[in-house]
């Protein structure tokens, strides 16, 4: 992610944005549709929120691998929405018994997903299936243009065409049907995210009901001010904002993370969008700058998938978190 605060971009591309052929209405509508052969079904509401109908996304598992004591399987798998590739990389108990829970994880901006190798390999340890989705346009092995702003994003909405941002939400909840066609209803899948990959996960949780709840890492809403004028842009940022769905994700876990020494996106973005959030929920600083690090992975590792934990952390009980030093990649 670039120095300035993300929640920035939006406000700086208002001039050159230009709205053609979407208005306001008074009914649930149906204003873009995806491109020939893609693997989704969507609408978006009168408010401006996403309703996913579904994905059926074809799965291709490529080359499988271990981890040195060969206890974890870690496989790389292609996902394809009828238009292209989306790679992930999924690290799971080679002993399917001992699988607790599962993360679908979105990296932030210019991470891909095999970054996230040797912290995939450790949860899936610790009987959490990670998954790691790489990005579109994110300088990994998926193609697509990168995330700067959202003018790109909105030409395509402004088409009827469906734009990137939203193709990546659909991939995390492709990755949640992957896993749960393996390990069917009862295992918990959270989709996760840090810093502009929480996002992308909030949104993701909320219209996918398949996730047990969602994991925000260094990452708030958007900063944005409706009634400039631009009613069609209003209902576009509304539609990726996570301020928008935070709320919707109730009554499934929310647990937000952020470090009070964040350059990129302020402690207090991260607190608002935990304040908009339904129970159950917890918030939690850790220390350290930008993204994940081992601090949050540790509180992760203790919290998801463990019945009592949350309720601990509500009764003012520590679950034992351990303080590490920063990661880099985030």
């Amino acid at each position: 992610m670039k120095p300035a605060a993300i929640a920035l971009l939006v406000s700086l591309i208002f001039a050159s944005a230009v709205f053609a052929g979407c208005t306001a209405a008074n009914e649930e509508r149906t204003p873009l549709s995806p491109g020939a052969g893609e693997k989704y079904s969507y609408s978006l509401t009168e408010s401006g929120a996403l309703k996913l109908a579904g994905t059926d996304y074809a799965y291709n598992a490529g080359e499988v691998t271990y981890s040195d004591d060969g206890s974890v399987k870690i496989t790389e798998l292609n996902m394809n929405d009828g238009s292209g590739d989306v790679y992930a990389l999924i690290a799971e108990p080679v002993d399917a018994s001992k699988a607790r829970a599962a993360v679908v994880f979105a990296p932030g901006a210019g991470v891909p997903a095999d970054r996230h190798l040797n912290r995939s390999v450790e949860y899936a340890k610790d009987g959490i299936v990670f998954m790691a989705v790489d990005i579109r346009g994110n300088g990994g092995k998926t193609p697509g243009y990168a995330f700067t702003g959202i003018d790109t994003d909105y030409k395509y909405f402004s088409r009827g065409a469906t734009p990137q941002y939203y193709k990546i939400i659909f991939d995390l909840c492709a990755a949640q049907k992957y896993i749960a066609g393996i390990y069917g209803p009862d295992l918990p899948v959270y989709a996760a995210g840090s810093s502009n990959g929480g996002r992308y996960a909030c949104v993701a949780a909320a219209i996918d009901e398949g996730f047990a709840g969602f994991v925000g890492i260094s990452t708030s809403g958007y900063v944005y001010e409706e009634g400039r004028g631009n009613s069609g842009l209003d209902i576009f940022v509304r539609s990726i904002n996570p301020d928008t769905y935070i709320g919707k994700i109730a009554p499934r876990e929310v647990y937000i993370l952020h470090s009070a020494d964040d350059s990129l996106i302020p402690y207090d973005q991260g607190l608002g969008l935990y304040n908009r959030a339904g129970e159950p929920k917890d918030f939690e600083m850790f220390i350290g700058g930008h993204g994940i690090n081992g601090e949050v992975d540790q509180y992760l590792l203790r919290t998801l998938g463990n019945a009592t934990a949350l309720e601990n952390r509500k009764s003012g009980t520590d679950i034992g978190l351990w303080t590490q030093t920063p990661s880099d990649v985030y």
